[in-house]
């Protein structure tokens, strides 16, 4: 059975039975403050179809009023991790955006005939932090800032540590692991059908692969 999620709810569980509990991913999460959670930090409608080739760009501006000043239609601007950011979907990976750029991420599968909408996040898991299983309505990205992270699926695993971007498409079961030895922090995206839900629980999910 699957389970929708309100698009502004997101869960993260610990590892430890002992220690079990769920983090709301919320626009002002523990996250905010140096703990371990999930922020939201932007949700926005982009305004036509997307055309492939889709690519997610990451800019690092000294501050939000800098960053804001280079904001379009197809991107959101955030503080989070100590730094002003601005995400920007455009379908040239080449495409420059005024701050330091930090990541070019995709090409991501979308469909040509939807209206997407982006939501943007801001993590931090400690080691054996983990979400539960779930799936979006379309491709979710991140850019891992430190540490490490293994994304469990039914078909693979997917790593990536600090430096490295990972995503997944739409309909995609997976459950995101926190690995290595230090907190890992992270960039998210989720560009997510408007006419849906970003987020899906699955209360009965299929086998994953192991991160182990």
């Amino acid at each position: 059975m699957i389970k929708r999620l309100a698009p502004f709810l997101v869960f993260l569980a610990f590892a430890s039975a002992a220690e079990a509990q769920l983090m709301a991913c919320t626009p002002d999460s523990p996250e905010r403050r140096g703990e371990p959670g999930c922020t939201i930090v932007g949700d926005k409608s982009l305004p036509s179809r997307l055309r492939a080739p889709v690519f997610w760009h990451i800019d690092e501006f000294p501050t939000l009023a800098a960053a804001q000043r280079a904001e379009g239609p197809t991107s959101v601007t955030f503080e989070a991790q100590g730094s002003a950011w601005l995400y920007t979907i455009d379908s040239d990976s080449s495409s420059r955006h005024g701050g330091t750029q930090r990541g070019v991420v995709g090409p991501l599968p979308i469909h040509p005939d939807r209206l997407y909408r982006i939501m943007a996040m801001a993590t931090r898991f400690l080691p054996g932090q983990f979400s539960p299983v779930h799936t979006h309505s379309g491709p979710e990205a991140w850019w891992v800032l430190e540490g490490e992270q293994c994304l469990q699926t039914t078909r693979a695993t997917v790593r990536a540590h600090a430096g490295q971007s990972a995503f997944v498409a739409e309909g995609d079961t997976m459950r995101l692991v926190a690995t290595g030895t230090g907190p890992r922090r992270a960039l998210v995206l989720i560009l997510y059908d408007a006419d849906r839900p970003a987020s899906f629980m699955l209360e009965n999910p299929p086998p994953l692969k192991s991160c182990n």
